[in-house]
């Protein structure tokens, strides 16, 4: 038992015997702090104060029926109980090592996977569990604060990433402003504005039910003795940790997304497909579209100058209402007039969407062992891999440079899509660690009420 700046000329340490006995073996002091040691002799509680100087603390001890004491709290610190954080974090750290591992195979297997989002976004979630369990081994004073380190954590990492939360909806709001001024409006692309607007009332919604409660005459949150505090804790710990937990896959998306693009592709290919998009009324190339098309005949120039192979560009998209030729047609064009030789050309023209574009321009090349590539917009790249891996297609893409608009609300979408595909993972997860935070939040109780 340790009593801070206790003066060693004058003091007075008595014992008050509640419920249990317990007997004083030493008293020593070290650095102006005074080190009582105790053994117990009866189960139960024992104050023990001390007088210096004027000022009086007191311990709550509790004797345990193994005879073990805590300080405080039934749950508190005791002689060796740094054993608990330290091993909590050995578990986190082992559950992270295999985590990575998994998420590091399955990059190798296939970086167009949701799961690659899902593991990446759990790990950033467990990092800070563990960092914040990490620090409370140099500075642990029981289990009934170690608890409510873990607790205030999500809480923490919540408000850490407002700001960034609050800059993104602020960006997002502007750039959706801008898509639906050049893009139109649609429920796609009001996407991100809804996810910046969700994040923070989400995070600001906690201080509002404190206030509303704190103007209730009938609820008292501060009485620990009732269950309302308690109730009121898990509820503002489920919020925080919901709005936590999206924010690391939010920026688990961002990470893989950009990854994608950055990634460099085997020049071993023989196929390139051309992902089509809306052609101007005169049936020439948008800059968008024609973007894609000078991406695919760059990485084919690259690769025959690099290995001597040459490849077959399959442009692929259908002839919309308002088109005047099909979008492959356009693209066909376009591809004769760089100088691509007609019979290094396979045209796809009945797709209407990206999955029939990859669907398509597979089932027309009909080779299972071809090496095949795809070249489309940079913020398109990941969804268009992504579809290619749910046709059980290994395909590579390469990205050509657009409007910064169009990548957060690429975001969005795969960022929900990633939270659909992987559901089971996500929600037994989540599931898991709400149920270690509900516990965590009992066994506070029991050290108030015990």
């Amino acid at each position: 038992m340790v009593f801070n700046n206790c003066d060693s000329s004058s003091y007075n340490l008595a014992m008050e015997e509640e419920t249990g006995k317990l007997e004083i073996l030493d008293e020593e002091f070290q650095n102006g702090n005074c080190i009582v040691k105790v053994k117990g002799i009866k189960p139960g509680i024992v104050h023990l104060y001390m007088d210096y100087g004027g000022f009086q603390t007191c311990n709550r001890l509790y004797i345990h029926k193994n005879m073990v004491i805590t300080d405080n709290s039934f749950i508190g610190k005791s002689t060796g109980s740094e054993v608990i954080p330290i091993s909590f974090s050995i578990i986190v750290l082992y559950v992270l090592f295999l985590l990575i591992k998994r998420y590091k195979q399955c990059l190798n297997e296939n970086i167009y996977q949701y799961k690659n989002i899902a593991y990446l976004g759990i790990i950033i979630f467990l990092s800070f569990f563990l960092v914040s369990n990490v620090l409370s081994i140099f500075n642990y004073n029981g289990l009934f604060e170690t608890v409510n380190r873990i607790i205030s954590l999500v809480t923490f990492v919540s408000y850490f990433m407002l700001p960034i939360s609050f800059i993104t909806f602020v960006i997002v709001t502007i750039s959706n402003i801008n898509l639906i001024i050049k893009e139109g409006k649609s429920l796609r692309n009001l996407l991100g504005l809804f996810l910046g607007i969700f994040i923070c009332l989400m995070t600001l919604l906690p201080n509002y039910v404190y206030n509303f409660l704190m103007q209730t005459q009938s609820i008292d949150i501060y009485n620990l003795n009732t269950i309302y505090p308690y109730v009121y804790n898990f509820i503002e710990t489920l919020i925080y940790l919901l709005v936590s937990y999206l924010e690391c896959i939010l920026i688990a998306t961002i990470i893989i997304a950009i990854k994608v693009v950055r990634k460099k592709i085997t020049m071993d290919k023989d196929y390139m497909i051309i992902l089509g998009c809306q052609i101007n009324g005169d049936g020439s190339l948008t800059p968008l579209l024609k973007g894609r098309v000078d991406k695919a005949i760059e990485f084919r120039n690259e690769q025959l100058k690099a290995t001597g192979k040459d490849l077959i560009f399959v442009p692929s998209g259908g002839k919309g209402r308002d088109e005047l030729i099909s979008e492959a047609e356009a693209m066909k064009r376009y591809l004769l007039e760089q100088g691509i030789k007609e019979e290094n050309i396979l045209v796809e023209n009945k797709s209407k969407n990206t999955y029939e574009n990859i669907k398509f321009s597979n089932e027309l090349i009909g080779d299972k062992k071809a090496k095949i590539a795809f070249s489309t917009t940079n913020y398109h790249v990941m969804r268009s891999g992504l579809i290619g891996t749910n046709l059980e297609l290994k395909l590579e893409g390469v990205g050509s440079k657009t409007k910064a608009y169009f990548w957060i609300n690429s975001f969005i979408r795969e960022f929900i899509g990633t939270l659909y595909e992987e559901k089971k993972k996500h929600i037994l997860f989540f599931g898991l660690i709400l149920i270690i935070i509900l516990l965590m939040i009992v066994i506070t109780y029991i050290g108030y009420n015990v």
